[in-house]
């Protein structure tokens, strides 16, 4: 008897751990960089997708970015935390090398780390704080090129 009893409760086990939904771990977000999501508006022929999985548990941010037809050389690409509309502090650099014109792609991995820059102003301490604002979408993604400085291209990050 208790060998049925132990079979079948393991049955048991096993099917509720089967229905069960896995929890939420990975937050997918994507935006498409465009000029005139710029602020100031920017008319440019560039354009540019980025998609980034942020694993919740981890803290990890998994970025693919793609970028086409940069008139001037870039000179960097961050996550700003801000609303629509408004220029927000950087909070997280890509690692985008200087001077790339025309088309690029990038995969890379983001952590804590020297990427990283705190904004105590707007409530940003920790990586920790970053990730909230980002998946709770109060950022956006931007490329700077040499002929734009303040942004070549943006786009705001949604799920």
């Amino acid at each position: 008897m208790r060998k049925i009893l132990g079979t079948g409760v393991l049955a048991l086990c096993g099917f509720l751990f089967q229905a069960m939904p896995a929890s939420a771990q990975t937050v997918a977000l994507h935006a498409t960089l465009i000029g005139s999501e710029e602020v100031p508006i920017v008319l440019t022929g560039a354009v540019g997708t980025v998609n980034i999985n942020v694993d919740t548990v981890s803290l990890e941010l998994t970025v693919d970015m793609r970028v086409f037809n940069l008139p001037t050389g870039s000179t960097a690409s961050h996550i700003h935390v801000g609303p629509p509309g408004i220029g927000g502090p950087v909070v997280i650099d890509f690692p985008i090398a200087r001077g790339i014109t025309g088309d690029t792609t990038l995969n890379f991995r983001l952590h804590e780390g020297p990427a990283f820059h705190p904004r105590p102003e707007i409530g940003i301490i920790t990586w920790a704080d970053a990730v909230q604002a980002i998946v709770g979408g109060n950022s956006y993604v931007n490329v700077h090129t040499s002929g734009n400085g303040g942004g070549e291209i943006r786009g705001r990050l949604t799920e």
